[in-house]
């Protein structure tokens, strides 16, 4: 495999690593600061993207951590 990471190892990474915040809070304090959408926009924009980061992290972390690192072990990423 590549990087010799296996495929729940993969998806925790991806996961982990989905959450576009950056792009969502500067996209919205561009629109803010420019005047295209208002103060309560940017604080529902903002909340979402939030949001949007913590619900693929409790999944990863519910369903793809990698346990068997905790013990020390090599992971295959296929467990």
């Amino acid at each position: 495999m590549f990087f010799k990471y296996g495929r729940r190892d993969g998806i925790y990474t991806t996961l982990l690593m989905s959450t576009g915040l950056t792009f969502g809070t500067i996209s919205a304090l561009y629109g803010l600061t420019n005047q295209y959408i208002t103060n309560s926009q940017y604080s529902v924009i903002v909340s979402v993207v939030i949001l949007s980061a913590v619900i693929p992290t409790l999944i990863a972390q519910k369903f793809f951590f990698p346990r068997n690192l905790l013990k020390g072990g090599q992971s295959d990423g296929n467990q």
